[in-house]
């Protein structure tokens, strides 16, 4: 003989009474407490591994930007070289209205250098008619790691910047792409193709 695992409609009420309290505790006790202990370890798990790969990956984007205005900078510059003769990144941008679509977010300061991303971006003439635009991190380590440069009409070059010697508005990194201590080497990450 077996016993059916629910009361039947004929059976007495009380025993449908006790049967549904029975089968109500375990229905309302859900996820155990242990359950959710390792399910909540799981979780900060993940976030652990993933938080720093986030933070290089929002680096790395920012990096992108910089040598992608830079670009698009040298270009501008190339085409109107009198809206860059005053070193005043400013200047420049008004010059050409078509930097509202592909510089939208773009912040002049006020002594004519641009933030963007988290870069600061500048340009200095280092010889007569021969400008070099620079990009650096606007907090190293926080908006960014590495500088760039960009001479109008060149590839261009970046440093490592690992001890974040060019960081902020008072600390740029030198123009003179020229120079081997400076450290400037030819740009190979797939952000200068872009």
């Amino acid at each position: 003989m077996t016993t059916p695992a629910w009361p039947s409609e004929n059976a007495p009420a009380t025993w449908k009474r006790k049967a549904a309290a029975k089968a109500e505790p375990a229905l309302r006790r859900g996820v155990r407490f242990i359950d959710a202990a390792v399910l909540g370890l799981i979780a900060l798990v993940v976030v652990l591994v993933s938080m720093p790969r986030l933070r290089r990956f929002a680096l790395r984007e920012n990096e992108t930007d910089a040598i992608r205005a830079l670009r698009v900078l040298a270009d501008d510059a190339l085409a109107g070289p009198d809206a860059l003769r005053s070193g005043d990144l400013g200047g420049l941008l008004a010059a050409s209205s078509s930097h509202r679509v592909r510089l939208e977010d773009v912040e002049v300061l006020d002594d004519g250098r641009l933030r963007r991303h988290g870069y600061l971006f500048s340009a200095t003439e280092v010889a007569p008619g021969r400008t070099v635009l620079l990009a650096w991190p606007w907090d190293h380590g926080r908006t960014g790691l590495a500088a760039f440069a960009i001479e109008p009409g060149a590839e261009p070059v970046g440093v490592a910047n690992e001890d974040g010697r060019f960081s902020g508005p008072d600390r740029p990194p030198p123009a003179d792409l020229d120079r081997e201590d400076t450290g400037w080497s030819r740009i190979t990450s797939p952000a200068a193709t872009d």
